[in-house]
């Protein structure tokens, strides 16, 4: 079980990545109707995460051709989480 101040911080940090996605995603032309599966959760190891539900293959190609006409290079940790700035990145983090 998950300890109450963790799964808060979880929560938390899967709505603010539910937002930052939602944002992204109408940035895109992605319709907002189209959003209306897209949830913030807390997984069972207390990870946050964003649950997407089930999208139609319209919305799911419009994400996928916008990902490959993107330029940009995104990093990971080891751990999941994306780099946000590879130029300031720790060995601690």
């Amino acid at each position: 079980m998950i300890p109450m101040e963790a799964y808060k911080s979880s929560r938390k940090a899967a709505a603010d990545a539910h937002e930052a996605l939602r944002q992204a995603l109408l940035a895109i032309g992605i319709p907002n109707r189209d959003l209306v599966r897209l949830a913030p959760r807390v997984a069972p190891n207390g990870r946050p995460m964003v649950a997407m539900g089930t999208w139609n293959a319209d919305v799911v190609q419009k994400v996928a051709a916008h990902l490959m006409a993107s330029p940009a290079d995104v990093k990971t940790l080891p751990d999941g989480r994306v780099v946000p700035d590879h130029t300031h990145v720790t060995r601690d983090e």
